[in-house]
């Protein structure tokens, strides 16, 4: 059942749950993720969920710029799958890729995974010191 309620001077649409606190609503109507914000970020973070991609992404925000053997190497992990995951990190723009004869090196192209992957890290380090 929808009905309109007034909190502070603003109207609202409320469903069957009613506003048990609008003095901790009011400043978050229209803050909240819209559906569509919410699918761009599903996505972004569904990239993040593969430990191979995100060991690809860790390596490249450590030094700006890799190869695909470079990667294969410190991953762990054959040429060709490297070659997949950057394939899809590339596809979703998060990463760019750079030819030099036949070496393509691969470069991270989206500064939001950066400062997610720097914080995640730090956060981490500190945890490991303060223990």
């Amino acid at each position: 059942m929808n009905t309109n309620s007034d909190i502070d001077g603003q109207i609202i649409e409320q469903c069957e749950t009613e506003c048990v606190c609008p003095e901790l609503v009011l400043p978050l109507i229209g803050r909240v993720a819209s559906p569509s914000e919410a699918e761009t970020a599903t996505k972004m973070f569904s990239l993040l969920s593969d430990p191979t991609r995100l060991r690809l992404l860790h390596a490249l925000s450590l030094s700006g710029e890799l190869c695909v053997c470079d990667l294969a190497f410190l991953t762990e992990a054959s040429q060709s799958a490297i070659s997949h995951q950057l394939s899809t990190l590339r596809a979703a723009g998060i990463v760019s890729r750079r030819k030099q004869g036949r070496t393509s090196f691969y470069a991270l192209d989206d500064e939001r995974i950066t400062e997610i992957l720097r914080e995640h890290m730090a956060s981490r380090v500190r945890a490991k010191t303060s223990a």
